[in-house]
């Protein structure tokens, strides 16, 4: 057994709420849901080989989260059921303009550990990509696990993505996950920041500003995403320790009419991850501008339902999407 990607992160159950007319009915929707999880579904279905290591409880949720994933044909062999933990949940509540404000239920960062030597050898065996990020890359247990994956596979020249997803409250000040999500960094092949993490990075709201700043630390492309104002490839070339000329690529978001957003980074890596494994480092790059595009088709398009990964149907769905956007 292969597969093309590996995802390494947290899995939970998201309780989207439903808008309300009147004050009081009180619905809800679910999804599979956690953002490498989300990645992880997304490229599944846009037709890639995928295997998940993850840690979630030997619960009700817990199976209805393996069934779902084996129906997407993912490899569940790396995830941990754990009779002695429940499986996360994730409360969402949608403003009008269709972001999310969650309240998590977690277990603690040592109850989550997906542990380097309980992985499948085959998934490591024949990954060619590694995808890490959110919290669980920077929580104490799990990042120093999440290293040990990221040095392992680097030996094996398996290509590593991070996207560390970083929601800032209660974390203003922690320069440990500060300097736990930098040494990761250093550590990636192309990073995914969203303005969130770029200004908690680097103290900077201004794009052009953070990332000067952060190539300093960070020598791989890094791609920004800016939500409904689209996207930024960016990367300061370097010959031993000569800079070369950088490449600033502005991608413009496409407009449709959002259902919430829940999702739409996650689903922007998977777009850049899918067209990795198509055409290859050396194409995947020097096409970056028509892959950024295809990634932020398939963000776009997962805005247009409630959820983290609904609105995706299959390859072709993201094809026809651009055809209509472009001719």
């Amino acid at each position: 057994m292969t597969v093309d990607t590996l995802f390494l992160g947290g899995t939970s159950i998201d309780i989207i709420q439903n808008r309300q007319k009147g004050r009081d009915a009180l619905t809800f929707s679910t999804s599979i849901g956690g953002s490498i999880t989300n990645s992880c579904i997304i490229a599944a279905k846009l037709g890639l080989k995928i295997g998940l290591l993850s840690k979630i409880g030997k619960d009700t949720l817990g199976d209805y989260a393996i069934g779902f994933l084996k129906s997407l044909k993912i490899d569940t062999s790396g995830i941990i059921q754990d009779l002695s933990i429940r499986t996360p949940l994730a409360i969402a509540k949608i403003d009008k303009s269709g972001i999310a404000k969650y309240a998590f239920y977690k277990n603690s960062p040592k109850d989550s550990v997906v542990p380097i030597k309980h992985a499948p050898e085959y998934l490591l065996n024949t990954c060619k990509v590694f995808h890490i990020g959110s919290s669980y890359s920077y929580q104490k247990n799990t990042f120093e696990e999440t290293l040990k994956f990221v040095k392992c596979l680097k030996k094996r020249n398996v290509f590593i993505v991070y996207d560390p997803n970083i929601r800032p409250v209660g974390l203003m000040g922690n320069i440990s996950v500060k300097n736990k999500v930098l040494k990761l960094l250093k550590l990636a092949d192309l990073v995914k920041l969203s303005e969130i993490d770029l200004e908690y990075l680097t103290g900077h709201k201004s794009p052009e500003k953070g990332l000067s700043k952060l190539e300093k630390s960070v020598h791989c492309p890094i791609v920004l995403t800016l939500g409904p104002k689209g996207s930024i490839y960016y990367h300061l070339n370097r010959v031993g320790c000569l800079k070369q000329p950088t490449r600033f690529i502005k991608i413009p978001a496409f407009k449709v009419k959002v259902a919430d957003t829940i999702g739409a980074g996650d689903a922007f890596t998977a777009g850049l991850i899918y067209k990795f494994i198509k055409q290859g480092k050396t194409r995947f790059f020097s096409n970056i501008k028509s892959n950024m595009i295809f990634a932020s088709a398939v963000s776009a398009i997962i805005c247009t339902k409630k959820g983290s990964h609904e609105a995706l149907k299959n390859t072709q769905q993201v094809k026809l999407f651009l055809s209509n956007r472009t001719s």
